[in-house]
């Protein structure tokens, strides 16, 4: 029988009116040829000259008649043309590779979005969907417009500077950047006194225009993506294997509570053949025999991501990741929002407030597990930081905006993008680097800024990685990777737009990188048109 799927995140909290957003897809019908779904989300909005907010919506599908019976992505028609949505207040915007649309306020202003209809017309028509699953997956993004920003401070550990001094780097063009251009004289770093290799033209530099997701992936939203791979690309994208017991920690070996937060469990073991059957994940924060319960933790954000499992997610969804420069850019905004002061946060101040959920006892954090869990603490830069111990963990994306809420207070940055100082470390691609790998017998070597922006095709090659040739090979060049904007384990300096302190995963002194998972990393995706 054919069965007709959704997602809905109940993601919270938007920068602008700071209520829920409760972006929901529902009430999914097909044809050979189109899907049709409800669509909805509170607290949207289109500033003019400043930025909008949109739902980036791609389809997989499940063809029962096949022999694996495996999710692939849906590829979608070029043409805005050939998509609609009713109600006048929304528009569909098609992508020129078809891997989804984005769906966004046609004019300016503010407010939820009631329920609309949404027709998305395929690339190519089934012959017969008697036997072919749907689902619509729905993320929720936010643009970046074009322009000048600033990159650096002049005092974070190496920081971005201009031509080997401390002045902030002003850039203007994604044209290419000469070798140490972005170079300073910053304090202590791992990058050999900062220099870098010559920045190609090809490498996105956050001048261009592009959409960055609004929250860090969350643990619901990596779960669905787990359940719909196959058994042996489950296997790489979790820590045990598929066929482990139920109520297995899946992203770490570690037992509850002492799982840093993380929640995701094996809910069905993988079993039977051929082909395997995969397991099947949710979340189980509570450890008790029901699973998915609204106290689960799902809109919490996932960590012990490594940088492998951040770019399957990505090319699964048809993203990519995010380059440092473009961070410093989604943070800060344009160079016209400056001057800026030294050592500001995402918020765009240097106001903190520490925010702690030990136990998830309740008067350090309310509604534990929940879609509006809440901190108990409240000011200015709330985040979670220097918490680092095993009863502690991420808090849920967006957590600090509420009604009534200020930027600062909501951290969230200059376009509303949230959490991008704490809560768990965004991995990024970094500038390239002379480095030494922190084993300063190893000698230097130089690792030049080989990415070139590709997005993401929907699809994982067959050892279940990501398989965009420019994103370099992701079991030997996660060397590639940087993270920035601190978590809720390390210092309050890690915080800070332009802190370059940690290379990915991190810098051992005893030896070279590993390509481990984290319980402070996770990360978000962006995407140009």
């Amino acid at each position: 029988m054919k069965h007709l799927y959704s997602w809905i995140f109940f993601l919270v909290l938007a920068p602008i009116t700071l209520l829920a957003n409760n972006l929901q897809i529902d009430s999914v019908s097909a044809t050979v040829s189109t899907v049709t779904f409800q669509l909805s989300w509170d607290n949207s909005w289109n500033i003019n000259n400043l930025s909008r907010d949109a739902a980036w919506v791609f389809v997989k599908y499940q063809d029962c008649g096949s022999a694996n019976k495996s999710w692939d992505h849906l590829d979608l028609s070029t043409s805005s043309g050939s998509h609609s949505v009713t109600g006048g207040l929304l528009q569909v915007d098609a992508v020129t590779d078809g891997k989804g649309v984005f769906i966004y306020r046609s004019g300016f202003g503010g407010g939820n979005n009631p329920t609309a209809s949404v027709t998305l017309t395929f690339g190519t028509a089934f012959a017969d969907i008697s036997q072919v699953n749907f689902d619509v997956v729905g993320i929720e993004m936010v643009y970046v417009p074009q322009g000048s920003f600033i990159a650096g401070d002049g005092v974070s550990n190496s920081s971005f500077g201009t031509n080997g001094t401390n002045v902030p780097n002003t850039i203007t063009s994604e044209g290419s950047i000469a070798a140490d251009g972005l170079a300073s004289t910053t304090a202590y770093n791992w990058d050999w006194a900062n220099k870098h290799p010559a920045i190609p033209a090809e490498f996105p530099k956050g001048y261009a225009a592009f959409y960055c997701m609004k929250y860090e992936i969350t643990q619901a939203q990596y779960v669905h993506f787990l359940n719909l791979l196959p058994a042996a690309h489950q296997a790489v994208r979790t820590a045990v294997a598929p066929g482990s017991a139920t109520k297995s920690e899946a992203m770490t070996t570690a037992s509850i509570p002492y799982t840093y937060r993380n929640y995701i469990q094996i809910k069905t073991p993988a079993a039977g053949g051929p082909p395997l059957n995969p397991a099947v994940y949710g979340m189980n924060r509570n450890n008790n025999s029901t699973f998915d319960e609204v106290d689960d933790g799902g809109n919490i954000a996932c960590n012990f991501l490594s940088w492998t499992d951040l770019l399957a997610y990505l090319d699964w969804s048809g993203l990519r990741p995010m380059t440092e420069l473009e961070f410093e850019k989604s943070c800060r905004g344009p160079a016209s929002a400056g001057p800026f002061p030294d050592q500001i946060y995402a918020w765009g101040n240097i106001n903190l407030s520490q925010a702690t959920n030990q136990w998830d006892d309740g008067w350090r954090i309310s509604n534990p597990g929940r879609p509006d869990e809440i901190s108990g603490q409240a000011g200015d830069g709330l985040c979670p930081y220097s918490i680092d111990n095993n009863v502690s963990g991420p808090f849920r994306v967006g957590f600090a905006a509420k009604s009534g809420t200020s930027r600062a207070q909501a951290g969230a940055t200059y376009y509303g993008i949230l959490d991008m100082s704490g809560n768990v470390a965004e991995q990024c691609y970094h500038i390239g680097r002379i480095h030494n790998e922190g084993n300063p017998g190893l000698g230097p070597m130089t690792m030049t800024a080989g990415f070139q922006g590709t997005l993401g095709d929907g699809t994982l090659n067959s050892n279940g990685e990501a398989d965009q040739a420019s994103w370099g090979s992701p079991l030997v060049d996660y060397r590639e990777s940087i993270l920035r904007g601190g978590d809720f384990a390390n210092d309050w300096s890690q915080l800070r737009v332009s802190m370059r302190y940690y290379l990915h995963p991190r810098m051992e002194w005893n030896g070279p990188q590993t390509n481990n998972r984290w319980y402070y990393v996770g990360g978000r995706g962006v995407r140009q048109f």
